[in-house]
């Protein structure tokens, strides 16, 4: 009995989180209703609220099962192969490509500053690549801005491939990103002192 009602249970919550996504490509998350939500969904009102709040609960869910299946392919792949930090990046861009229509709508209404910004960069494979990260930098604030400011461009960089549909492969954007990145993760050359 209670396998059945797990099952249910996932059914709805698929059901709830594909008819979001398909009002989304309409509309921003703000704009739908719970009402509409469960008519698109074909499911009660007191269905929806066994679960969420309200439709903006539903959506941070999907981007928990974003982060969570990212997650998942770097525990499983990445861990074992000891990815390098274009091969990291890759990865993330094959599976956005793969569900295309979907990270489109997640990166549309999002920035830096979103949930899901932070769930996305604050993941435990992230930190690990950061960890290794500027290696030569002992001052821990310098650290973190340098951090900072990879985020932000890493974000960005995949926000405009995603919504403008930039014919770059997940490959060559990995290879961008590294490009950008060990500009700053190599000991800068020293300064000749005058004489």
């Amino acid at each position: 009995m209670k396998k059945k009602e797990n099952q249910r249970i996932a059914l709805t919550k698929r059901l709830l989180k594909e008819s979001l996504l398909q009002l989304m490509s309409n509309k921003s998350v703000q704009n739908i209703t719970v009402s509409e939500l469960c008519s698109a969904a074909e499911i009660n009102r007191s269905t929806f609220y066994n679960h969420y709040g309200c439709p903006a609960d539903v959506l941070k869910e999907i981007e928990t099962d974003v982060v969570a299946d990212l997650q998942q392919i770097w525990e499983e792949e990445g861990s074992a192969k000891n990815w390098p930090m274009n091969k990291r990046f890759e990865a993330l861009c094959t599976y956005l490509q793969e569900h295309k229509k979907s990270a489109k709508l997640l990166f549309r209404d999002s920035d830096t500053n979103s949930e899901f910004a932070t769930l996305l960069f604050q993941a435990a494979h992230v930190q690990a690549a950061y960890a290794q990260a500027f290696p030569y930098v002992t001052d821990p604030d310098s650290k973190r801005l340098m951090i900072t400011f990879l985020t932000n461009g890493t974000y960005h960089l995949i926000r405009q491939w995603l919504l403008e549909d930039i014919p770059k492969t997940p490959k060559e954007l990995g290879d961008l990103a590294y490009l950008v990145a060990t500009q700053g993760w190599e000991e800068p050359p020293k300064l000749r002192s005058a004489k």
